[in-house]
């Protein structure tokens, strides 16, 4: 196993650090209310100095509350003293009496982006774990340091404000929250906070490994001596464009269960937005409704604004999805022609709470019930794929029957998710099967239950990796006023 306690230059700063209390954590926590009674919260636990003094920190606001911590360890399988390392964590947090769980990142690993790729990982095996105990908070141990990386990193790329600004202390998993109390405690601090527990924690090699961008900031930057908080001075600058970019949403946009967004065009328009409002606005929704992690780039947005300003019927394809104006309306939808068309055959997961898919990186197929026969044959694939969706007769009825899906653009209708056998459709994202079956018999079609078929005790769910909107930006307390 990696040595616990290792010789580096955050051993130097310990000495300058003051350990976190009670006290202190309960206000840094108290910007996360409302919890529950009894909160139960998750805490991802890597084993290094961070995460070691967040769970131990935790642990005790939990006890304090008459809740609990569940502590989760990834092991990512990228390093030999990985699972060593796991077990260690398990038996050091054995001894406050904290449960533990440890998630392997099963499958072949990357050969590129592995930081980024196992970062992905790590949140979805973490979340499916909250799910499955039924915990809805996760607490991760990003510090000042980790904020003044990560800003550094988006000031080289020539981010814009909401990049320069770093990491916001809340943010939204697709099954819980994800909540980050020690933005602004100091590295210094929470190595103290170890020493008065008395408690020893290991160092993770690719940490020091210069191959990494973010191992190479880190060092630039203690070699300058940057301190973190000039790097992140723009806060307000950021809670003014959040707040912009939140009105300009809740006023503008339209986010329906099939996985389209609607934007009013004349509030889109209207003059009390800015041009960086806008920009930002869309390509939130871009990304979400695409299914992507990050927004197209400020440039490509920016012109897409410009066109549609000029053009209120124009059709702009941008980061995988189609902008078409119409009715007064930007309508946005994901481009068909960059639909994976290849049937995904569905597996059987009968008890399991996973979804039985997750198809186009958006939508995820749910057993809610139970089937009356086996999954033989079922196959997902866009609506595209299915012969009826593509008459006239079948696109009446859905007008008539679920008027939001109906008037969308044909282009829109291709691009949802769609379930199939062998004698036909069986589901549909954003319909419940009631509705498709009306339509279905509408359009002159039978369905497919009559002929004593599988019935589906399921439905699509639009979940993509990003929200549309979860700024929920606020800044921690500075440190010196709860030290003080």
């Amino acid at each position: 196993m990696t040595d616990s306690v290792p010789t580096n230059p955050d051993l130097a700063a310990a000495s300058s650090g003051t350990p976190l209390d009670a006290v202190v954590f309960e206000q840094l926590m108290v910007q996360f209310d409302p919890f529950e009674q009894n909160p139960r919260v998750a805490v991802a636990v890597s084993g290094g100095a961070d995460s070691m003094a967040l769970v131990l920190l935790a642990h005790h606001w939990c006890q304090a509350q008459g809740g609990a911590v569940l502590a989760i360890t990834v092991d990512h399988g990228l390093r030999a003293d990985s699972a060593s390392e796991a077990a260690w964590v398990g038996s050091q947090l054995s001894r406050y009496g904290i449960e533990h769980v440890v998630v392997r990142w099963e499958g072949d690993k990357p050969s590129g982006a592995v930081q980024e790729r196992a970062r992905i990982a790590r949140y979805d095996l973490i979340d499916q774990v909250m799910v499955d105990h039924g915990i809805f908070h996760l607490l991760v141990a990003h510090h000042a340091g980790d904020q003044a990386e990560t800003i550094a990193m988006r000031q080289l790329r020539n981010a814009g404000t909401l990049g320069r600004a770093g990491m916001s202390a809340r943010r939204f998993l697709p099954n819980g929250r994800l909540l980050r109390p020690l933005l602004n405690v100091s590295k210094a601090d929470l190595i103290a906070t170890l020493r008065a527990f008395n408690q020893d924690w290991v160092e993770d090699p690719s940490n020091r490994n210069d191959k990494f961008e973010r191992v190479r900031v880190r060092k630039s930057l203690h070699e300058q001596d940057v301190p973190s908080d000039v790097l992140g001075n723009n806060d307000a600058d950021r809670l003014t464009l959040e707040h912009d970019i939140g009105c300009l949403l809740a006023r503008a946009v339209t986010l329906h269960g099939c996985g389209v967004a609607l934007f009013d065009y004349d509030a889109f328009f209207a003059a009390e937005f800015g041009k960086t409002t806008r920009v930002y606005a869309l390509g939130q929704v871009v990304r979400t409704v695409g299914g992507a992690d990050y927004m197209p780039a400020f440039d490509a947005l920016d012109a897409a604004i410009s066109k549609l300003s000029q053009d209120a019927t124009g059709r702009i394809s941008l980061g995988g999805c189609m902008l078409h104006g119409r009715k007064g309306q930007i309508c946005v939808y994901r481009e068909v022609g960059r639909v994976d068309r290849t049937p995904v055959v569905v597996s059987p997961n009968y008890g399991n709470k996973q979804p039985l898919l997750r198809w186009d990186n958006r939508f995820e197929l749910l057993l809610n019930g139970q089937m009356d026969a086996p999954f033989d044959g079922l196959l997902a694939g866009p609506l595209d794929l299915c012969d009826v969706s593509h008459t006239k007769a079948f696109r009446a009825a859905l007008r008539e029957i679920v008027p939001f899906i109906g008037n969308l653009p044909r282009a829109a209708l291709a691009s949802m998710p769609a379930l199939y056998d062998k004698e036909g459709l069986r589901s549909v994202g954003g319909l419940e099967v009631s509705e498709l079956s009306d339509v279905l018999s509408a359009a002159g079609c039978d369905w497919p239950l009559g002929r004593g078929k599988i019935a589906f005790g399921g439905g699509w769910r639009f979940a993509p990796p990003v929200p549309l909107w979860e700024s929920g930006f606020k800044s921690s307390p500075k440190p010196d006023n709860l030290l003080a």
